[in-house]
This record gives structure tokens, C-alpha cells and sequence, in this order.
């Protein structure tokens, strides 16, 4: 097997982020696994910036689509994917060496077709923040794990990987969701087959969205919208969840 032939397939979502895509492909380029080659796909919406020419350093794969959303530009990585094994990063995330092995391993359960790893906290912060960091991530991967447990698996996107069949399958991506579209996605995939978390694929990832908009006012948007997705059904959108433009 070849870095010509993968067998996974990551796919990074952009929008101005050439202060952190180095470090993220970078550590990419560092996984130790052996099973096979890792592919690389960055689909910007656009930037203004560096983040293309940065990414270009790293992969070839550089798509470039002019509309926004996470959603939109993952499910256009996932059409030129080639892995069986597609993993979804977030741009400021930073993987340990054997992330990429660690999710391939919890594939070899043919049942399993959907796994998150698990969130660590990028920034050595206050003593305050380090708690609460502490807290959030600690919170996030216990809800991962134990909704998935339950059937009925809550996984964010920072470091979320699938088969790509049942990617297909099930239809990818909402792209009318500016929010909860990762959530939505993981319960699709829970309905068609067994979701895990691998606590060892762990992912350092950045609390810099929920510093810039407040720890209290980070929770409420996400409750209130949360709220309007699951409860009211309604699809909020940029407009409705501003936050999703900031970086």
C-alpha cells in the first residue's frame, strides 16, 4: 500500500487559518502507522489569507469552494476521498503520534462505523482556565462515551472518523446546519451500526472560540441552538449563530 493508494483519508474544513494549519498538518505528517497511506484533503471556503498556500506545503490536496459552512466542505472532501477510513479534523487540532493507528485499530470490529477519539486541551493556560479546561474536556468525552454506550452517540467533529461506505450511505453531512450538523451526523451514524469511542487517539484541540466568546455565553449559544435544532426542529443558520464566522 502506497501513499498513492490510502486506506484513510483526513479531511480538515478552513477558513482563515493560517496561524494554526501548520501545526495541525504537521502533526499529521508525523502519525506513526504502518497499515497503509494517509491522505490529506484541506477544502478552504475561501480565505482571504494564507491558509491555502500554507496548506500547499503540506498536501496537494487543496480544494477551494466560495460558499461557507463545515458541512459543505467536509462532504466535498469526502467526494474526493479515497480511504476507507475517513477521519474529520478541526484545523486547530494537533494529533499525537498514534492517532490515526488508534482509529484504525477500533475499525478492525466490523460492527463499528463510526469513532471519536479523544479531546485534550491545547494551551497551557491560568490556573482558572486549566481547570475549566479540565472540565470541558473531560465533560465533552464522557458524553461521547457514554451516549455512545447508549446507542444513541453525541460526537463532535474535532476528531471524528467513519467508514466512508456508510458515510455515503447515510447521506454525509447536513449542510443546512451552521450548528449541531456533527451531532446529527454521529446519531445517523448510530443508527447504522455501532459507534465507540478510542480513548487513546487523543487530539489536542483549542479553547480559543470559547475564551473569545465567554465560557457561560459559549454554553447558552450552543443550549439555545441546541434547542432549536432538536427540540423545535428549525435549522439555524449563520445568521442565527454568528460566532461560526469568527476565528
Amino acid at each position: 500500500m502506497t501513499a498513492q493508494d490510502p486506506v484513510v483519508s483526513i479531511i480538515i474544513p478552513t477558513y482563515c487559518e493560517d496561524e494554526n494549519i501548520a501545526r495541525c498538518l504537521g502533526s499529521i505528517r508525523e502519525q506513526k502507522f504502518e497499515r497503509g497511506g494517509i491522505e490529506t484533503i484541506i477544502v478552504d471556503s475561501d480565505s482571504p489569507d494564507d491558509t491555502r498556500k500554507i496548506a500547499r506545503r503540506y498536501t496537494d490536496k487543496v480544494a477551494n469552494i466560495k460558499s461557507r459552512g463545515v458541512s459543505k466542505a467536509r462532504n466535498t472532501g469526502a467526494q474526493e476521498a479515497r480511504g476507507g477510513v475517513l477521519i474529520f479534523l478541526d484545523a486547530d487540532t494537533i494529533l499525537h503520534h498514534d492517532f490515526v493507528a488508534e482509529i484504525y485499530n477500533g475499525f478492525s470490529d466490523p460492527d463499528i462505523v463510526c469513532i471519536s477519539g479523544a479531546l485534550v486541551g491545547l494551551e497551557s493556560l491560568g490556573v482558572l482556565d486549566n481547570f475549566f479546561k479540565v472540565f470541558h474536556y473531560g465533560l465533552v468525552n464522557k458524553i461521547a462515551a457514554l451516549s455512545a454506550r447508549l446507542g444513541f452517540p453525541l460526537f463532535p467533529t474535532v476528531c471524528l472518523a467513519c467508514r466512508r461506505s456508510v458515510f455515503h450511505d447515510i447521506g454525509g453531512f447536513d449542510e443546512c446546519l451552521a450548528i449541531a450538523e456533527d451531532l446529527v451526523f454521529s446519531l445517523k451514524m448510530g443508527r447504522a451500526g455501532r459507534c465507540s469511542v478510542q480513548k487513546g487517539a487523543r487530539a489536542y484541540t483549542s479553547l480559543r472560540r470559547v475564551k473569545k466568546n465567554g465560557r457561560l455565553r459559549n454554553y447558552l449559544i450552543y443550549f439555545k441552538n441546541y434547542f432549536k435544532v432538536f427540540v423545535l426542529n428549525q435549522k439555524p443558520w449563520i445568521q442565527d449563530f454568528p460566532h461560526t464566522v469568527e476565528t
